[in-house]
C-alpha cells in the first residue's frame, strides 16, 4: 500500500463524487502533502464506527415534513456530513502527527474508534467556553498506531445552531497536547 492509501471501499456515494472510488481510511500520512490531498481527499470515507448511531440531521432538513419521502437523499446528506466531520477530525490528528515526523516517518494507522459515553473531563471543561447553541453530539476515542506505539485522541463532534456541525480533536497524551499547542500557536 502506498503512502496515504487506504483499504476497503464504502457503500454510500457522496453527491458530486461520482466516478471517484471511495475508500475507508485506515492508513494516512503524518504529513498532508498537496499530492496526498489531490489524490485522496475526494476518496476519503469514514470507517463505519465513526459517528455510529449518531443522528446527523440539520434543522433545514428536519423542518420539512416531506423529508420522509426522500430517504435516499436524507441518507446521502447524512453521509456527506459524517464524511466531512471525519475529514475535519483526521486533518486535526495529522496536525499533531506531523510534529512527530522526525521521530516516525511511517504512515499512521487508525486502529480503533470507540464511542465514549459522557465525554472526557478535559473535553467537558473546554465545552464551558462554547456558546449556548453549541451542543456536544458525540465523543470518540481514536487509537492511532504511530510506529507501533498506540496513541489516543479524543474526537468530539458538535452541532452548532440548527444546521452547523464541527469536530474538535484533543490529544490524550500530555506530550501530544503540548505539540498541538505549539502547532496551533507558535509563530512561523
Amino acid at each position: 500500500m502506498s503512502a496515504g492509501s487506504a483499504g476497503v471501499g464504502s457503500s454510500a456515494p457522496l453527491a458530486g463524487s461520482e466516478g471517484v472510488e471511495p475508500v475507508v481510511v485506515t492508513s494516512f500520512p503524518a504529513f498532508r502533502s498537496e499530492e496526498w490531498i489531490r489524490t485522496e481527499f475526494d476518496r476519503l470515507r469514514a470507517p463505519t464506527s465513526v459517528l455510529e448511531g449518531v443522528g446527523l440531521n440539520p434543522q433545514f432538513m428536519t423542518d420539512f415534513p416531506s423529508v420522509g419521502l426522500y430517504p435516499t437523499k436524507v441518507a446521502q446528506v447524512q453521509e456527506q456530513i459524517r464524511t466531512a466531520l471525519f475529514r475535519q477530525a483526521l486533518f486535526k490528528v495529522q496536525n499533531v502527527e506531523v510534529t512527530h515526523l522526525e521521530d516516525c516517518r511511517d504512515d499512521r494507522l487508525l486502529q480503533r474508534v470507540a464511542g465514549r459515553a459522557g465525554g472526557s473531563l478535559a473535553g467537558r471543561l473546554l465545552d464551558a467556553r462554547n456558546p449556548p447553541d453549541v451542543q456536544l453530539l458525540h465523543e470518540e476515542v481514536w487509537t492511532i498506531d504511530r510506529c507501533r506505539r498506540p496513541v489516543e485522541y479524543h474526537v468530539r463532534y458538535y452541532k452548532e445552531g440548527g444546521d452547523g456541525f464541527s469536530a474538535f480533536v484533543l490529544p490524550a497524551g500530555l506530550q501530544d497536547m503540548w505539540r498541538a499547542l505549539r502547532y496551533y500557536y507558535s509563530p512561523g
